[in-house]
């Protein structure tokens, strides 16, 4: 019997010999060899290829649960074999926990597997050619056959102070950048699929987070979208963001001059907005934007056109049913709200005007329903809807609606709105550098609207109700003088060619007609003022369609000479302003000659 018990005894030491000393041999060999298997880890991955890897200090814990990992001060980057055109990536991270990694799986299944996992202070800076040369160059697959790991999936994740900047290795410019991110996560997975499918992310059971600021930059880097303060939730499917903005790194004259042809300054600041019903799962795992209603409160815009500078006549705008069709990314937004909003229009008018045009709509609101081109989810309906509200130049109320047919092949749309009581003085802003002519007195008692057009031309009907219109002549500087030339010719106007007030004297009321063939050089917005504008027009003067519809003939004639003119004198200047100084002086001499 005491046999018996001295054997179980030594069986039960040797057991618990083998379960600690195991662990302990195992735990000597990873940190003996632990820079080179947490290296291999990393560099085996198609994303860091050809990259070094160094590190600060490294402590494996292996027991049968799974293995503990930290290290600090972990540094990737490329090294001096790499292409000149591959995509580099500099890596820093201060620390990394990982608790519970499982080796059967990394060895036999090509899986990272761990129950959590810690990432704090990771800063990412990864460059490549520009995007252009990386779409048209053709793809090589030069990794080996299961490189990238077939699954990465995480228990619990818990990342912070994540950044990344995205540069133009040729400009050294930046493309993209991403600051402080954290999330925290659970049931994380990422499959060599999501890596190869372009339109995929990864795969997550629920996600709360912050970032504090996310940027894009494109046109030559010369514009950036900023978007800043974000929060976001799964689980209540959610989305913030404290600030948005499309904004420009040159003031609007400087870079309207960087184009030779005509080039629309736009930027957009201050917006704040809520997204929810967001399908966070549609678009991590399909790249698939779904929201059920965005909140946009605050939108700053500001509109700046140089019409000195020549049109591009062969440009082709998109109407609103072609940029759905056409865009590359899926999206469907049930409902979008506007409100506090601000939008400025400033034009540098063509002429010897001291100052420029301006326009502006205060206290804008809109509803916007059935932002899609997602058969799928939009199902029957093909209207896009939108209810506008705003007041013009702060003091005449405006509501407007507008619906458009998305999957009609015209194009078919109708517009219908209302402006209350406006003093037309107020719009000397805009009429006095485009016109040189001013507004002496005038009230708009009411504006009605009721249009319908298609890609080609709209028609419809316009009333405007006002009273003591009266018209005053600028002189040559754009100011107001006594000139008594400059009087008959207001005169006349007045009495003559535009009527006093409508309805007149007798009661009678004057309809507009609203006639315009769409310029198609020319932006879907243009279109529709050019509509309004021809009901305005046709009022006051009293044209009727058939003489509309010949004068625009005549007019897209004259626009055509007008700009080819303005395309030749322009190259004549660049020419002059690229030739040697002696041929500039001699060129200078025959012109002052002539």
């Amino acid at each position: 019997m005491k046999k018996f018990f001295f054997w179980f005894l030594g069986v039960l030491f040797l057991v618990f010999l083998i379960a600690r000393g195991v662990p302990f041999l195992i735990n000597q060999y990873l940190n003996h060899h632990a820079d080179r298997i947490v290296t291999n880890m990393i560099t085996r991955t198609s994303s860091f290829g050809n990259h070094e890897v160094s590190f600060g200090d490294i402590r494996l814990d292996y027991d049968y649960f799974g293995t503990y990992l930290k290290i600090s001060n972990i540094s990737v980057r490329p090294s001096s074999l790499i292409d000149q055109k591959a995509v580099k990536v500099n890596l820093k991270a201060d620390q990394v926990d990982i608790t519970g990694f499982q080796w059967y799986t990394f060895l036999f299944k090509n899986t990272i597997s761990v129950d959590s996992a810690k990432l704090e202070n990771i800063k990412i800076i990864s460059s490549s050619p520009p995007f252009e040369s990386l779409h048209f160059e053709p793809k090589q697959n030069k990794r080996a056959e299961g490189k990238d790991y077939d699954l990465i999936e995480v228990k619990y994740f818990d990342l912070r102070d994540f950044s990344v900047e995205l540069r133009d290795n040729i400009h050294d410019s930046l493309k993209a950048e991403l600051v402080d991110m954290n999330l925290r996560t659970i049931d994380f997975q990422l499959t060599k699929e999501d890596i190869q499918n372009p339109q995929s992310l990864f795969q997550v059971g629920w996600v709360h987070g912050k970032i504090n600021k996310v940027a894009f930059h494109f046109d030559q880097f010369r514009q950036y979208v900023e978007v800043r303060d974000i929060e976001l939730d799964t689980e209540s499917k959610s989305m913030a963001f404290g600030h948005m903005g499309l904004l420009n790194k040159l003031p609007k004259y400087e870079y309207t001059s960087k184009f030779e042809d005509r080039q629309s300054y736009i930027k957009i600041d201050e917006a704040k907005l809520k997204l929810q019903g967001v399908n966070f799962e549609q678009y991590l795992r399909n790249g698939i934007i779904e929201v059920d209603s965005v909140y946009v409160d605050n939108l700053q815009l500001e509109l700046f056109v140089d019409k000195r500078k020549p049109e591009n006549l062969d440009k082709r705008p998109q109407m609103l049913r072609q940029v759905f069709q056409n865009l590359k990314q899926v999206i469907h937004i049930d409902h979008v709200v506007l409100a506090n909003s601000h939008i400025l229009i400033e034009e540098r008018p063509d002429n010897l005007s001291p100052r420029s045009a301006t326009l502006f709509f205060s206290e804008v609101g809109a509803s916007i329903r059935n932002i899609s081109n997602y058969p799928e989810r939009r199902m029957d309906n093909h209207m896009l809807d939108v209810d506008l509200t705003a007041k013009l130049m702060g003091q005449g109320s405006l509501q407007s609606t507008i619906r458009y047919n998305l999957d009609d092949a015209a194009g078919n749309f109708w517009l219908k709105g209302t402006l209350g009581k406006l003093d037309l003085r107020l719009l000397n802003t805009m009429l006095e550098p485009e016109a040189k002519a001013s507004f002496k007195s005038g009230v708009v008692n009411r504006l009605d609207f009721n249009i319908a057009g298609n890609d080609l031309e709209g028609t419809g009907d316009l009333i405007i109700r006002y009273d003591n219109l009266e018209l005053e002549l600028l002189n040559k500087d754009f100011e107001k003088d006594q000139n008594i030339f400059r009087k008959i010719g207001a005169f006349l106007a007045n009495k003559i060619i535009i009527k006093s007030s409508n309805p007149n004297n007798k009661g009678d009321l004057k309809k507009g007609q609203v006639f315009f063939r769409r310029e198609t050089h020319k932006s879907v917005f243009n279109y529709w003022w050019k509509l309004i504008f021809s009901g305005l027009k046709s009022t006051v003067t009293g044209e009727d369609i058939d003489a509309m519809r010949k004068r625009d003939l005549e007019r897209k004639s004259e626009a055509v000479l007008s700009n080819q003119t303005k395309v030749q004198s322009q190259r004549k200047e660049e020419k002059v302003k690229t030739a040697p100084v002696s041929k500039q002086k001699r060129r200078l001499g025959e012109e002052e000659k002539k």
